[in-house]
């Protein structure tokens, strides 16, 4: 999706932070950097799976699955792509809606998945933090 295609409303230079922010989640998932993973996440953040996989509730439970993620699935990718970005009117939350998706090998076959996300920013001090990801998958492949 190009940059341009990233719907902003409300504060602009928010929502802007708001997908720097989201860029930098991204580049640490790609580059397993977990430092900036945690940092990305509010203390309390929940994650919803897209599939049947259980709720993850806090930052070290967040942290602890990707460690199991990146060792057990070394070439694993995700990436979330905005579409949209709104501040609120007390300009200290966002919603931000878009694509996923993701890619690993198991068993000899690429396994493919992606579907939409919704996430909830909240402005903590200067740095924007993710307090909640919901993902929905809509397509599975295996190759």
């Amino acid at each position: 999706m190009a940059k341009s295609d990233l719907q902003l409303l409300g504060n602009k230079a928010a929502a802007r932070d708001v997908a720097a922010a989201r860029t930098r989640f991204n580049d640490a998932l790609a580059s397993r950097d977990l430092s900036v993973i945690a940092d990305s996440l509010s203390e309390d953040a929940v994650l919803v799976p897209g599939d049947d996989a259980q709720l993850i509730a806090g930052r070290e439970a967040q942290l602890e699955a990707w460690r199991s993620i990146f060792t057990n699935m070394p070439d694993v990718s995700y990436i979330r792509m905005a579409q949209r970005i709104e501040i609120g009117d007390c300009d200290t939350l966002a919603a931000e809606t878009g694509r996923w998706k993701g890619a690993w090998s198991s068993e000899g076959l690429g396994i493919r998945y992606n579907g939409r996300y919704f996430a909830k920013w909240r402005l903590d001090g200067l740095v924007w933090r993710l307090e909640a990801e919901t993902f929905v998958t809509l397509r599975r492949q295996s190759l």
